[in-house]
């Protein structure tokens, strides 16, 4: 009994040791066909929606740095690489058998220009990058950048009642907010409460400010229960007239 137990824990070390080198065998043999496979990359797909990014760029890229066959193509490099361009976001490179490399791109949304200095994009995130669409301005710290995306898509949505959206908003570095309207009227509504405020100002609209919106200099909305308007005399613009509506 005793001899038949030794023997089998004899042929389960055998096996063991065998499925090891056979195991070793596979890797080896694997990592060979890996190393010296003569499989270039023959095609790049470029996947996802993009206006900004051409054909040109993508070559010079591909160019560059799709170095390599299938197996050994440094896909970190290559990434690295594309996202250098300016209009890209992200991107997510993958083979695709036998002999394809699939490039899946995330292009910037620009919603908003930065003070001058670059782009926003519909994350909150500057970029630098140049178009000529006429976009919105955004001005404030950089630290602050995804509170000013947040902010103006709230208040477009309130101003949107009159069918007006904002042009400029600011947040200063004491962090109280200002924006200008597209019908170029300044609204101060300083740091706190100011959605709020912002619905205060589109509620008297069309009562108060759309009759003397081409002589407003600006509408402080700073005001507990109210607001006051600076208006700009036609005759004379050196002369001005404050009014406060509560």
């Amino acid at each position: 009994m005793r001899l038949v137990i030794n023997s089998l824990s004899i042929i389960k070390r055998i096996t063991y040791v065998v499925f090891v080198l056979i195991f070793i065998c596979i890797v080896f043999i694997a990592n060979h066909i890996f190393k010296y496979a003569n499989l270039p990359i023959n095609e790049i797909l470029i996947k996802g929606e993009y206006q900004h990014i051409d054909r040109d760029q993508i070559n010079l890229i591909s160019n560059e740095y799709v170095q390599g066959n299938f197996f050994n193509i440094n896909l970190y490099e290559a990434r690295k690489a594309f996202k250098q361009l300016p209009w890209v976001r992200d991107v997510d490179l993958r083979r695709k058998w036998p002999d394809q490399l699939e490039v899946i791109i995330e292009e910037h949304k620009p919603i908003a220009r930065w003070d001058g200095k670059g782009l926003v994009n519909d994350k909150g995130e500057i970029f630098t990058a140049s178009t000529e669409d006429n976009l919105p301005i955004f001005m404030g710290p950089e630290d602050f950048v995804k509170e000013i995306t947040i902010k103006f898509r709230e208040i477009n949505k309130i101003l949107d009642k009159e069918l007006i959206h904002i042009s400029i908003i600011k947040l200063s570095e004491r962090l109280s907010w200002e924006i200008k309207t597209n019908n170029f009227i300044r609204v101060v509504l300083g740091k706190r409460n100011v959605t709020t405020k912002v619905k205060r100002f589109i509620e008297n609209y069309q009562f108060v400010l759309a009759e003397l919106k081409s002589e407003i200099d600006y509408v402080d909305m700073r005001y507990r229960d109210g607001f006051s308007v600076r208006k700009t005399k036609k005759k004379n613009k050196d002369n001005t007239l404050n009014s406060t509506i509560l």
